[in-house]
């Protein structure tokens, strides 16, 4: 049966040239500027961009206050670059757009898909708004695991280029260190090689095929795994980068774990500005209902989708288990660090294709468009509300101080967490009330205390009658009543905003 042309060029699953590559990702690129444009980034994103600016060269960005994030180091180097071109805030949101769109055009020239799940992938909730809009490090792993998939052949070996991309996904983030170790568990594994003395006999030999460029490949990779694992463990736990947990290990842990995967195969967003980043992450809130045999069926017929390869079986089914046990016993993460499960999936999907060009691979694609379909959902919610919503009140609130002439005035923050995004955008120091230093950027070492909004207020009254000068509080909590003989006056107020605690008031105070 011949499938009619508009078919056909669907389901096309080898580029030749560059023509539909060029018509895809230029409007993606397009869709990412204006994305960006309109998006108002929030601590998490803006933070990293600081300590990558405030930093004076790469070495700073290995033993400075980076030790303290939970993160390995490249992303942080790699905005560095980007500090040598602007120290703007939009720099970060460039470098962004930047590296998701190489991964697009990786993606979308050597990935043996068929084009409409091309197309499908790009307007995914990941690929097309989480990783891609949201300015985080895992942007850089999605475009390392794509790049290693695109260099990989199963006969035309490129050892060293495999190794530099494993290499730096590595240090990207932890989960991109867990798909390095066993991406090269994979390429060793793919040197095995069975023989048969005659057509259709069981094989009799197992044969390693071996070479020095295969020794020096594993040992570049493993120089970087080492280097990460001894510069990711922050010397000081918190919040964000707790020690680990092993007794929470228990057969009671597993629906929330299954829930996880389910959560990060199939993210919910729902339609509301309020409630997009609710607590339903997933088609179900609920661990021990239905959505724990969904996380279960997806673990399952996913590993089973990778069948003959039973190479790519092995390493998915261990790289699945070793990030469900780390968030587990670690940090369980959002749907960000579940979203992992997805991308490693699709990875081995691309390899296994490369592995066997000549078999269908009907329930891989399968899987993937039913995943996608749901995906899409999330990905349009995302794209409108960031667009026609506040996502942040951060940038809001440093145009109206810098639009009102304050930004030279001494800034009193609270909590620091939150007012380090605000004193980001200005480029500018402010006092914080759980360290009690003046600093552009927070530090999560354990010599922080809690926030009082009470030792705010009274730093910033000393500060207004040290300097002679008003001051300016920025702040989203409630803060007391000002002592006898100091004025403060609200003069800005964020309305609600996608991040929901990221509505800031700035207020004026002048002690006398």
């Amino acid at each position: 049966m011949t499938l009619p042309r508009p078919l056909k060029l669907l389901t096309k699953d080898r580029e030749s040239g560059w023509t539909f590559t060029l018509l895809v990702c230029v409007p993606y690129l397009a869709f990412l500027i204006w994305m960006h444009v309109h998006h108002e980034m929030w601590r998490d994103e803006i933070h990293a961009w600081s300590l990558s600016r405030a930093a004076h060269g790469f070495a700073e960005l290995v033993t400075g206050d980076r030790i303290y994030e939970g993160h390995p180091p490249l992303w942080f180097w790699y905005l560095h670059l980007w500090t040598w071109f602007t120290e703007s805030a939009w720099g970060i949101q460039a470098a962004t757009v930047a590296a998701a769109t190489a991964a697009s055009i990786l993606l979308v020239r050597f990935a043996p898909f068929p084009r409409y799940l091309k197309v499908m992938l790009l307007c995914s909730y990941y690929l097309g708004y989480e990783y891609a809009v949201i300015s985080r490090n895992y942007v850089l792993g999605w475009l390392l695991l794509c790049l290693f998939c695109a260099l990989y052949h199963p006969y035309r070996v490129r050892y060293f280029a495999l190794a530099v991309a494993l290499a730096l996904l590595s240090l990207t983030s932890v989960y991109g260190l867990i798909m390095a170790i066993f991406l090269l568990g994979f390429f060793v594994l793919d040197q095995f090689r069975m023989s048969n003395e005659r057509p259709g006999a069981q094989p009799t030999e197992y044969t390693f095929v071996t070479s020095p460029r295969l020794l020096a490949a594993a040992a570049i990779v493993t120089a970087a795994i080492v280097f990460c694992v001894l510069t990711v463990e922050p010397p000081d736990p918190n919040p964000f980068a707790p020690s680990f947990n092993f007794s929470a290990l228990t057969s009671s842990a597993l629906p929330d774990m299954l829930y996880r995967v389910n959560a990060g195969f199939l993210p919910w967003r729902k339609f509301a500005t309020l409630e997009f980043w609710g607590a339903s992450c997933t088609l179900s809130d609920d661990p021990s209902g239905w959505s724990k045999y969904l996380g279960g069926a997806l673990l399952l017929v996913t590993t089973l989708a990778l069948y003959p390869a039973w190479r790519l079986v092995v390493i998915y089914a261990a790289a699945l288990a070793t990030m469900m046990v780390f968030q587990q016993v670690r940090f369980i993460g959002t749907t960000r660090h579940w979203g992992h499960f997805f991308m490693l999936f699709v990875g081995v999907c691309w390899l296994l294709r490369l592995q066997f060009p000549r078999r269908s691979h009907w329930l891989s694609t399968v899987l993937l468009t039913g995943i996608l379909a749901i995906q899409s959902k999330s990905f349009v919610a995302g794209a409108v509300l960031d667009t026609r919503e506040i996502f942040s009140g951060a940038r809001d609130t440093a145009a109206f101080i810098r639009g009102a002439g304050l930004q030279d005035l001494p800034i009193a923050g609270g909590p620091d967490y939150y007012a380090a995004a605000v004193a980001s955008y200005l480029r500018r120091p402010f006092y914080a009330a759980e360290t009690a230093e003046f600093h552009d950027d927070v530090v999560f070492h354990t010599r922080r205390r809690p926030f009082s909004a009470f030792e705010l207020m009274n730093r910033a009254v000393a500060i207004s009658r040290e300097r002679q000068s008003p001051v300016l509080i920025v702040t989203r909590e409630w803060l007391p009543d000002p002592p006898a003989g100091v004025t403060r006056t609200l003069l800005f107020a964020n309305p609600p905003a996608m991040v929901g605690d990221e509505s800031f008031s700035v207020y004026r105070l002048q002690a006398q």
